[in-house]
């Protein structure tokens, strides 16, 4: 099955917004054996979308719109797809109705022009939004199929995952050969490094492997190929192609596909009833902002002080005069007492602290730019590493934000091993 990607909005072809939904879409597809032929963006303008429309619907089998579905009078993706597609537009009530509701919620009178956004192409399939009051659509006709999702990627992948996923199954052809993707992720360790200790695995004719470097970690993406009816077997090849990986490369490993760090870290305090706390310099609250995106973080996250300045540094977190002149503010002692500070001033379980030059300025030959300390405090001392990261600020603070969360989770994992095995 061929596809083709139409993405709607002005805002894109001007750079103010990352097109991050035809990238999702183009993965999706992907993995289903649809090849994605062609990414389209066009502009609000009726004349041109048209033209991208009866193109896009003439040289493949299967075309999936973004954007275009608003109130607005140029949202007009529907009204086109309508028009190209010879099928006149009908309203919805069940759509209408939840539009309705969406106000409603919000106590709010629905204006008027809202309502457009109920009217759909005669004989299409309504997906509902909860989350907006743009519903998307899927029409097939002539063999073609089309499928028309809202532009915003927070509706537009709930859309896709909950309703279009199961849709395109029922259509697709059981003997189409389809992606098996798994994605391990690893922290500590360069892209060829890993390539290295996995070199052997990296050519087998059952199965690809891939190396992805992110800002602050790296993906290996294993890939096989299968039809429906023997993704049992692809399953397999996987299984063992994920177990072979972290026997060598150990708790390198730290996730496998949507899993984070920090959902990883959050659920290992969880397990052992622990709480932490944050207490940071270079990385300006990000650690802290990290640990509260994870649902049910209030568990295990206490608080945490953003000690920018040295001021903070001594007066909220108790670090010593004399170790700041002396040492210095990006040194293994003023990291060691932050996160004894921090732990001992809120009463949690273990104390996380972080230091360093993320740069562009401030490094010198002694402490160059990257240089970073991270201390934790738990009941057993503290321990504190020293690492040395390269690259432009924001990478520097990100990264120092991994590492502090994987010294984390290195901690909660031995933990538990000598839970385990009785000792401690």
């Amino acid at each position: 099955m061929k596809a083709e990607i139409v993405s709607t909005g002005t805002e894109l072809l001007l750079g103010e917004t990352l097109n991050t939904s035809a990238h999702f879409l183009t993965g999706k597809l992907s993995a289903l054996g649809i090849e994605v032929d062609y990414h389209t963006t066009v502009g609000d303008n009726p004349e041109r979308l048209e033209q991208v429309l009866r193109q896009a619907i003439g040289r493949t089998d299967l075309l999936v719109t973004t954007g275009g579905l608003g109130p607005t009078v140029d949202d007009l993706t529907k009204e086109l797809v309508a028009k190209v597609l010879d099928l006149k537009m009908e309203l919805d009530p069940s759509s209408l109705e939840q539009i309705k509701k969406f106000f409603g919620r919000r106590k709010a009178p629905m204006p008027m022009n809202n309502e457009k956004q109920a009217y759909f192409p005669e004989t299409s399939k309504i997906l509902p939004n909860p989350i907006g009051t743009a519903p998307g659509a899927i029409i097939e006709k002539n063999g073609k199929t089309v499928i028309i999702l809202p532009g915003p990627p927070f509706e537009m992948t709930p859309m896709y995952e909950n309703y279009v996923y199961s849709e395109l199954q029922k259509i697709m052809d059981p003997k189409v050969e389809r992606m098996n993707e798994r994605v391990l992720k690893v922290f500590g360790m360069g892209e060829s490094a890993i390539e290295e200790v996995l070199a052997d695995l990296m050519n087998l004719s059952n199965m690809s492997m891939s190396l992805l470097a992110k800002r602050a970690e790296m993906h290996i993406r294993l890939v096989a190929r299968s039809s429906k009816k023997t993704s049992e077997e692809a399953g397999e090849v996987l299984n063992r192609a994920e177990k072979e990986i972290r026997l060598r490369l150990g708790d390198k490993v730290f996730g496998r596909d949507q899993e984070t760090m920090i959902g990883i870290v959050g659920q290992l305090l969880k397990n052992q009833k622990l709480t932490i706390a944050t207490a940071e310099s270079c990385t300006g609250g990000l650690l802290g902002a990290g640990l509260t995106q994870e649902p049910g973080s209030s568990e295990f996250y206490v608080g945490g002080v953003v000690s920018y300045s040295n001021s903070v540094k001594q007066g909220l977190l108790g670090v010593s005069e004399e170790s700041l002149s002396k040492y210095g503010a990006v040194s293994e002692v003023v990291a060691k007492e932050m996160a004894e500070g921090i732990r001992s001033q809120v009463g949690s379980d273990l104390g996380i602290s972080t230091t360093g030059i993320a740069g562009p300025d401030g490094g010198s030959d002694q402490k160059p730019v990257g240089l970073v300390y991270v201390g934790l405090a738990t009941p057993e001392g503290v321990q504190v590493e020293k690492i040395q990261f390269y690259g432009e600020r924001e990478s520097v603070r990100q990264l120092t934000v991994q590492a502090a969360l994987n010294k984390v989770r290195m901690y909660m994992l031995n933990l538990e091993r000598r839970l385990q095995f009785g000792d401690g």
